[in-house]
């Protein structure tokens, strides 16, 4: 019972941090953390330590799956380099520099324990600095940041677990390495990808017979993250990048026009499970917090640091990463606008040093980089991990560095960039609608004609119907008619009311997926679009 009452508590916790947070001016996760502190201080006294492969198996699918899930994938096309270069080469150069950095700083942390918290440093929070932006941000910066951070938390993870084994082992093989990570992230896509398309085909399958259940398939799609994980780490390939691949695959098949109602609670319970997820593991870092820094507190008095050394070693490193991405910003977006100018195309006229210091303060660590570090193991064979504490208190330390340096640094920075699309974003969103709109009026003039009868009343029926539906319908019919008749005839315009109704959004639907095919829309578009379909057809039935 007492493992029941802790998930309510937990649960409770979260949902209070929410409301907490439209009160206090602090980013959600750091008020969590506070809120895991308090419950972990008298009289409360709540202690948890989750062992560091149920936290891995636990936290890591499902984010990742659903970062995968809502990523724009029309963003791949258009900034795929920026964003592999960003992911990739960043990620990388991230953790070779940060990890001599932090060796050289707290030498009590070996190097490969070094290169592991660098690596795990790396990731980038999308969801906290978007937040923190409260929709101001660029369209393109936005999405850029929603990409790189869906692919630099595979890159840094899979980065964190060779450094881990290289920290465990106390042996490291670049060469070795380069090719057994090339091997684990493509066997990893693959898996994720194949299982989660089967999945896609077996959900066709269910339907065109009739066997399709909502409630059933939800349910499987809630195993998907962790069975993709499971299946790959068994194989011996990246299980962090097979969840990835299966939340990616699963957002095309997600799309298809065949339940509404699938979509409507597939959706909500995975924006359920992200809040509650995110918020858990910002939650169980501040149950942890306080008897992390008692240890680090105790192991100061025997090593060569202490409390004022390990603060300064945080914002030192949280300068370094700052100092990186500012400048590989800056270097890859000049880089750019030379190569243009070089071919003759046209260059946008953009500030480099405000943009590169906005997406280097958006540079947010969060979740993904906490559950990492809180997955370090506990042993090595029968001696602790060596610096397991000092990692987790830096790398909490860091995540709260960075929410506070993006809490004041973005709101700064956007006040003083040139311009914003945000406008151009919503002509482009009424401008689909429209035409979406436009392509159910057409074919419902189309249905007029085609379906014209013999039958005067029944004629006359039909056209006044699908005028009212054309013209946003709610008029009443005019009819003299005993009740009975007038009962009747009301169920009869009713349903066919409906049927056509149901049928244009079908039509808008599959002109949104057209738009979708022809790249006049994104992804994040196409989604809302669809969503509000969704809803408007599960109001009619």
């Amino acid at each position: 019972m007492d493992i029941l009452y802790l998930i309510f508590l937990l649960l409770l916790a979260v949902g209070a941090s929410r409301i907490l947070a439209n009160l206090i001016p602090l980013p959600l996760p750091i008020l969590q953390i506070v809120l895991g502190s308090l419950l972990a201080m008298p009289p409360f006294g709540m202690q948890i330590e989750l062992h560091p492969e149920i936290f891995m198996l636990l936290f890591i699918p499902p984010l990742l799956f659903y970062d995968g899930w809502k990523i724009p994938k029309r963003e791949f096309t258009e900034h795929g380099v920026e964003m592999t270069a960003m992911s990739l080469v960043l990620v990388l150069l991230v953790v070779v520099v940060a990890g001599y950095f932090i060796h050289w700083l707290l030498p009590a942390i070996p190097l490969g324990a070094s290169f592991a918290l660098a690596a795990i440093l790396s990731p980038t929070d999308a969801l906290a600095v978007i937040a923190i932006g409260q929709g101001r941000l660029p369209r393109h910066m936005a999405h850029q940041l929603e990409g790189e951070a869906m692919m630099n938390d595979a890159t840094g993870l899979v980065s964190f677990k060779f450094a881990l084994a290289a920290a465990i082992s106390g042996t490291f093989s670049l060469v070795s390495v380069a090719g057994e990570f090339v091997i684990v992230a493509l066997g990893g896509l693959l898996i994720g990808a194949g299982l989660s398309w089967s999945v896609g085909r077996l959900k066709r399958w269910m339907t065109a017979r009739g066997l399709f259940d909502p409630a059933v398939y939800v349910v499987m799609i809630l195993l998907l993250p962790f069975a993709a994980f499971y299946l790959a780490e068994h194989a011996g390939m990246s299980g962090i990048l097979s969840a990835v691949a299966a939340g990616m695959v699963q957002s095309r098949v997600d799309m298809l026009p065949v339940k509404t109602s699938t979509r409507i609670l597939n959706r909500s319970i995975w924006e359920m499970l992200d809040f509650s997820f995110n918020g858990l593991v910002f939650l169980l870092l501040g149950l942890q917090f306080p008897r992390i820094v008692g240890r680090v507190w105790e192991a100061s008095a025997h090593q060569a640091y202490d409390m004022p050394t390990l603060l300064f070693s945080a914002v030192a490193i949280m300068a370094l990463l700052l100092a990186m991405r500012f400048a590989f910003v800056y270097a890859y977006h000049w880089s750019e606008m030379r190569v243009r100018r070089l071919r003759g195309a046209p260059v946008e006229d953009k500030s480099l040093g405000l943009f590169s210091a906005l997406s280097a303060v958006a540079g947010v660590r969060g979740a993904i980089t906490l559950a990492g570090v809180l997955s370090v193991p506990l042993m090595i064979g029968d001696t602790p991990f060596p610096g397991r504490d000092l990692m987790i208190f830096l790398a909490a330390a860091v995540i709260i560095l960075s929410l506070l340096v993006g809490a004041l640094g973005v709101p700064f920075f956007l006040k003083r960039m040139p311009h914003n699309d945000f406008e151009e974003h919503e002509r482009e969103l009424q401008k689909a609608r429209r035409q979406a709109a436009q392509a159910a009026v057409g074919w419902l003039e189309n249905w007029r004609q085609e379906n014209a009868s013999s039958d005067v009343d029944r004629s006359a029926l039909q056209s006044e119907v699908a005028e009212r539906v054309i013209e946003s319908y709610r008029q009443d019919l005019e009819a003299l008619m005993d009740r009975e008749d007038m009962a009747n005839q009301a169920r009869r315009t009713r349903a066919l009311e409906i049927e056509l109704r149901l049928q244009a959004i079908a039509v808008q639907r599959k002109e949104l997926l057209r738009m979708r095919k022809r790249h006049d829309i994104d992804e994040q578009m196409l989604q809302a679009l669809i969503r509000d379909l969704d809803y408007d057809e599960a109001a009619l039935r």
